[in-house]
């Protein structure tokens, strides 16, 4: 199978505080390395990604669908750690090298960083570009993209406090990823046309 930054056709742009648990909720980290399942048991122990499974459950039909964390967990911890965190949607996690993008860069930048290598992948396996079309950003600090108009405007706001536990919130997210996949899409996927929202 190619990697997924090649065949998808949606790119959902995940943070994990105030969209998977609280904000508030800090997360406490033993002062040495932690592997990925240890780390998920820290987690579960913490009450974090409390709200995981509906993401899971929203994407189980959207096969096309790939998760781009940038989350600032990203400065914590490598995309195969975060995406063993994600549990039964590891596989759609993609993972930037290190050397391509900036881990310590503001949000919108890390995800342009991150679009431009995975269209790079996608000119190498002869597919077509996605573009910020394609993207859908979940985040709870507007201010984070206030730099960028762009990026912005594919951003869906979440409460701090709720995240993905509002209903609401969830059916807004099922649009925009339905409306954002990309026209391009392969047959087996059986993604249809792309709607505006």
């Amino acid at each position: 199978m190619p990697p997924i930054q090649s065949f998808c056709h949606t790119i959902l742009c995940l943070d994990f505080d105030g969209v998977l648990h609280r904000a508030s909720d800090a997360i406490h980290l033993a002062s040495t390395p932690t592997s990925g399942p240890l780390l998920a048991v820290q987690m579960k122990a913490q009450g974090r990604l409390v709200w995981l499974d509906h993401l899971v459950d929203m994407l189980a039909e959207r096969h096309e669908v790939a998760i781009l964390v940038h989350s600032t967990w990203r400065r914590k911890f490598d995309q195969a750690t975060l995406a063993h965190l994600l549990g039964d949607l590891s596989d759609r996690v993609i993972q930037p090298p290190a050397y391509f993008v900036d881990l310590s860069a503001p949000a919108p930048e890390f995800i342009r960083q991150s679009l431009d290598w995975i269209n790079e992948s996608r000119r190498e396996a002869n597919v077509p570009e996605l573009t910020l079309d394609e993207l859908v950003v979940i985040d709870d600090r507007p201010e984070f993209f206030a730099s960028d108009e762009g990026v912005a405007g594919r951003l869906l706001l979440t409460d701090p406090n709720l995240g993905l536990s509002v209903a609401h919130t969830r059916v807004r997210l099922a649009a925009m990823l339905d409306s954002a996949c990309s026209e391009l899409a392969a047959p087996e996927f059986g993604a249809g046309p792309s709607s505006s929202f």
